[in-house]
């Protein structure tokens, strides 16, 4: 039998399903494969990425929006995502004529596993080398709980580099509360079991109903096991923010959710340092600025136009 005639009913069959299944493959749907579904993967990251070479490896980068703009703003992510976490922002960021640069941390994403364990201190440092690369002088930063804490870190130990913060989830823990989650069982083995259930019980920890709650958990899922080590929380735990929130010498936007774990240090912060602009975001939890992008991008915009803008003038 000849491959033509082994491949032929194959062919009739997929025909057959294009002919009486059009949401396969539609001309009015674009491209879509095979799906059936509206899942976009890492379609939602198209365009602007790059590597730099860092002090903790090859930094995966992804830029977007107008290179003329002189306030552009770095994105970092929490443990254990990577830039996905900000793609929806960035997106709506760059609508809005504002560049930003999203960063996958050493050990997450597309970005290298450095060689040995680092600390916030060590992802703040291992950021220069980002500026240095795409000449930026001067941003703003942005983060989400460890990334907030990068930034804090980055602002302390290279203020000359900072514009402003943006804080969303500060994670300002005290050494008790750090050790506590160090102890928790928040961080089960990730080794794959035969009923994949290592994927389910991961899943089934938050009782969400909403599809894009649902979508933010199945990238934190997933995010759990593209990494390697969770370094990062390592890190976050380690870390002892208190003695560098006093040198902070730039306007903060702190933002917080009330349910997510961390709104009792972001409260914290706002009572140490009550100059910080202060809004709660939402009533949700740590995935909920996922699910609401334009809205984060209008906050971002209103106050970079209030705090950062009005002052250049």
């Amino acid at each position: 039998m000849s491959p033509n005639t082994c491949f032929r009913p194959l062919v009739l069959v997929m025909a057959a399903l294009a002919l009486c299944l059009p949401g396969l493959a539609s001309a009015q749907d674009g491209w879509r494969g095979v799906s059936t579904d509206d899942w976009q993967g890492y379609k939602v990251l198209t365009g602007g990425k790059g590597y730099v070479d860092a002090p903790l490896g090859q930094l995966h980068y992804r830029d977007t929006g107008p290179r003329e703009d002189k306030h552009p703003i770095v994105l970092l992510h929490q443990s254990p995502m990577s830039m996905i976490q900000w793609a929806g922002v960035q997106n709506a960021l760059a609508a809005r004529g504002i560049r930003s640069i999203t960063v996958d941390s050493p050990g997450y994403g597309m970005s290298d596993a450095p060689a040995t364990q680092p600390s916030i201190e060590d992802y703040a440092d291992n950021l220069v080398a980002l500026l240095d690369a795409l000449e930026l002088e001067k941003v703003v930063v942005g983060g989400h709980h460890t990334g907030a804490q990068v930034a804090v870190s980055l602002a302390a130990r290279h203020g000359e580099r900072v514009q402003a913060l943006v804080l969303h989830g500060s994670a300002l823990l005290t050494r008790e509360e750090a050790e506590t989650y160090l102890k928790s069982d928040l961080f089960p083995p990730r080794t794959p079991l035969p009923d994949g259930s290592h994927f389910a019980k991961r899943y089934q920890r938050a009782n969400y109903t909403r599809q894009e709650l649902l979508d933010a958990l199945t990238w934190s899922v997933i995010g759990a096991y593209i990494q390697g080590p969770d370094i990062g929380h390592y890190a976050a735990f380690k870390y002892d923010m208190m003695p560098d929130i006093p040198k902070i010498k730039v306007p903060v936007l702190l933002l917080t959710d009330t349910s997510d774990p961390v709104h009792v240090t972001d409260e914290r912060l706002h009572q140490m340092r009550p100059d910080f602009d202060y809004l709660v975001f939402s009533e949700g939890d740590l995935f909920e600025f996922m699910t609401q992008p334009e809205r984060w991008a209008d906050v971002y915009s209103e106050w970079r136009g209030k705090v950062l803008l009005k002052k250049a003038e």
